[in-house]
């Protein structure tokens, strides 16, 4: 004699079923929303040392004493890191002399990784030797090209230079995936090094014409990229 299964039974085992074999329907709660926009803040500005010129930088959410006591030179004195523990957006220059602002970027939606003042700017045992900082070199990466979600050195970089004071700064190599090193050759003319699609490469920039004036592929043979 076979044996009957309530209906009840039947209905909510085929309710079951359905659910599980069947695509969910995504919750309104888990649908992502608009990324909060990120608070920017101006730190305390810089003097920077033997020119009429000050610094200061556009940045997400510092604490208090860091946005007090930021200093573009404390990257120099750490080494070659430029990594301030938290993104800056911008930078802003006064210049006494004629009394202007500039911004080294037109907006303040990219991330500057590093900002290199060239010379150094550090203090010298003599006041006679020291020279103050005459150009910046900047890295700033412009979008999210390895989909992390962040903009840092994983991305592609842009290389640029302006003068101290932050006039007319300009974009002079791209696309470039590592910076290898950089040195003045002359007080107008940089060597920068850096490695881009596979391969490393020398530029030499003049700075006052603000553009690259060659470039040479640095060639180590094939089993180095």
């Amino acid at each position: 004699m076979q044996r009957r299964i309530p209906l009840f039974f039947t209905l909510i085992t085929l309710l079951i079923t359905g659910l599980a074999c069947g695509p969910v329907a995504r919750s309104l709660n888990s649908v992502e929303g608009t990324p909060k926009p990120v608070e920017k803040h101006l730190s305390a500005f810089s003097p920077i040392e033997g020119t009429d010129h000050m610094i200061a930088n556009i940045s997400g959410n510092p604490a208090e004493g860091e946005r007090a006591s930021f200093s573009p030179f404390s990257w120099i004195e750490r080494g070659y890191s430029g990594y301030s523990g938290y993104e800056i957006y911008n930078y802003v220059f006064f210049s006494s002399q004629p009394e202007t602002f500039n911004t080294l970027l037109p907006t303040n939606e990219y991330v500057v990784l590093q900002i290199v003042g060239f010379p150094s700017g550090t203090p010298t045992e003599k006041p006679e030797d020291f020279k103050p900082v005459k150009w910046w070199l900047y890295i700033v990466v412009k979008a999210d090209t390895d989909g992390s979600g962040i903009l840092d050195y994983s991305d592609k970089l842009t290389i640029g230079v302006t003068d101290v004071g932050g006039n007319m700064p300009t974009e002079v190599i791209s696309d470039v995936d590592n910076v290898l090193g950089h040195t003045l050759k002359n007080e107008n003319t940089l060597f920068v090094i850096y490695h881009s699609l596979n391969k490393n490469y020398v530029a030499k920039i003049d700075l006052p014409g603000r553009q690259v004036v060659s470039t040479n592929e640095i060639s180590l043979g094939d089993d180095v990229k």
